[in-house]
């Protein structure tokens, strides 16, 4: 009995001895890959184009005036983290065909925006949302003849512009991608002088699909 208790006791002192001359287990479990992380990062800038078109009203027409015209606009900014982007956006739509009265094309419009926005991308993909508030400018050329000499009188109106929208990034490279927006601008122009009639209280709202080309 005394002898089997002894070869018991060896058997469990040896096991003990390998196990404590074993190496702890290092190894490291793989990360899990969640997707490419898109790069967002410092300095940013993007520009683009497309088709808009643009709907005004004021206090003494009869109906919404509705034109189409083409856009284009610039932004420049700064990375908040890899969520937000905040930045400036600068934004001009041009109508070369616009009129303030059924039937007359006659006039140059152009309406714009330099806001300050932020963009928002909810999750890991492209998607991103916009929205921003700054400084709206509206300028109306009415070519008029003088003599037989043709000229184009000029009025202006400024005032508060807000745009807002939504858009994707559709990476190419690391740090280009292609950008497509659905934005819409409301710019209070006020008053605009036109020879021979006064425009009171303009408001323009500016609807764009565009594509841009973007470094972040």
């Amino acid at each position: 009995m005394r002898l089997a208790l002894c070869l018991v006791g060896l058997l469990l002192m040896g096991a003990g001895s390998i196990t404590a001359q074993q190496p702890p287990d290092t190894t490291v479990a793989p990360p899990v890959r969640r997707g490419p992380r898109p790069h967002r990062n410092g300095l940013w800038g993007e520009f683009g184009f497309g088709a808009g078109q643009v709907r005004v009203g004021c206090s003494d027409c009869e109906n919404v005036i509705v034109a189409n015209g083409a856009t284009s606009y610039v932004r420049i900014g700064s990375t908040v983290s890899d969520n937000v982007l905040i930045g400036f956006e600068f934004f001009s739509l041009l109508d070369q065909a616009f009129g303030f009265a059924t039937g007359d094309t006659t006039t140059t419009a152009e309406t714009g925006t330099a806001a300050i926005i932020i963009m928002w991308y909810p999750g890991r993909h492209g998607l991103f949302i916009k929205g921003g508030v700054g400084a709206a400018y509206g300028s109306f050329s009415v070519p008029t003849d003088s003599g037989g000499v043709v000229r184009a009188d000029t009025s202006t109106g400024g005032g508060v512009g807000l745009t807002f929208g939504l858009g994707w990034d559709l990476p190419i490279s690391r740090k280009f991608a292609l950008t497509g927006n659905l934005s819409g601008f409301v710019t209070a122009l006020g008053d605009v002088v036109l020879p021979g009639r006064r425009v009171d209280d303009v408001i323009a709202t500016v609807y764009q699909a565009s594509i841009g080309f973007t470094i972040r």
